[in-house]
This record gives structure tokens, sequence and C-alpha cells, in this order.
């Protein structure tokens, strides 16, 4: 399965859609997007996306966040920007960015407002994920449903999820 073609088609359902119907940018000086010594995960296949695309402002790069799946060790790329961006050619997690994925113990899809963005997002700190747009909320679901029926993306969700767990820990 060719898995950068499944992430730039649903790519485009985040290409008009935003978490808010204003630039929420300009009420935290576009603080998720300064470039400096943060990034944003790549999810299970993502990074086919990036070797298709080679984008000049962005690189990645490996980090400890690992995953197991069918007995071998996965790790995690996250891409890190220089701070200005192509937007259509964004990472899933920026896009969907202050919301997550998350697993709840049951194993039922959530969701949430990510834990880390309480730090640096007005909306975040602020907000339920009710008050954000409904269709970006709804497209956030549809897209994590969709990938969610893939095991590697089960597995990788579900180790995600513990590692948001101790952020969560500070923010609840």
């Amino acid at each position: 399965m060719n898995t950068a073609y499944i992430y730039l088609q649903l790519y485009r359902l985040f290409d008009d859609v935003t978490p808010l119907p204003v630039d929420c940018g300009k009420l935290c000086n576009k603080a998720c997007c300064k470039g400096d010594d943060s990034g944003m995960f790549l999810f299970p296949g993502e990074k086919a996306v990036f070797n298709l695309l080679k984008p000049d402002w962005v690189r990645i790069e490996k980090t400890d966040f690992t995953y197991e799946y069918n007995g071998k060790t996965y790790n995690t790329p996250i891409a890190m920007c220089s701070g200005e961006c192509d937007r259509y050619q964004r990472p899933f997690a920026c896009r969907i960015f202050p919301l997550t994925p998350y697993l709840d113990e049951k194993g039922k899809l959530q969701v949430i407002i990510d834990p880390r963005a309480k730090g640096i997002c007005p909306p975040a700190k602020a907000f339920f994920v009710d008050d954000f747009e409904p269709v970006f909320v709804k497209n956030v679901e549809k897209t994590f449903k969709l990938l969610l029926k893939n095991k590697q993306f089960y597995a990788f969700l579900k180790e995600y999820s513990k590692y948001l767990d101790e952020f969560k820990r500070f923010y609840d």
C-alpha cells in the first residue's frame, strides 16, 4: 500500500479547514511555528510523503520514541522545520494541532487537546475539543478512524497515548 498517497489524500481534508475561524497564530505570535528546537512526530508511514516531496524547509530526524509491532521495534521520526513552510506540505501533527488522537484505557479512539500544546497555545489552554470548528474536529476523527484500521498504526497510537499520559498528568 502506498502510504504517501494515503497521507496526501488525507492531508486534503485540512487544506481549507482550520481549528478556529480566525488566524489563531495572532493570539500567540505563531508559537507553534517558530522553527526552534521543536518538531512534530510523523505518524507511521508518513515519512514516505517527505521522501517523495523533499521539501527544503524541513529535516527529518530520529527520536527516542519507539513502539513495537509484529516483534519489531520502530523508531518514530520527527519533522523539524525552519519556521517557514509550505502549508500544503505540513506534517499531519501540524495540520491537526492543537488536537491529537488518543486511545483511552479501553483502546477506543478519542480526539483530545494535545497536552503538550497547553504550554504554548492559548486555545489549547482555554478551550474544550467541542469549542474548535466542528468540521475540523470531524475531519480529525475521520482521519484517525481510517488510519486505525492499520494494525501498525494502532500499535503506534497505543504507545503514543502512553507518552501523552506523561504530559496529561501536568495539565489535567
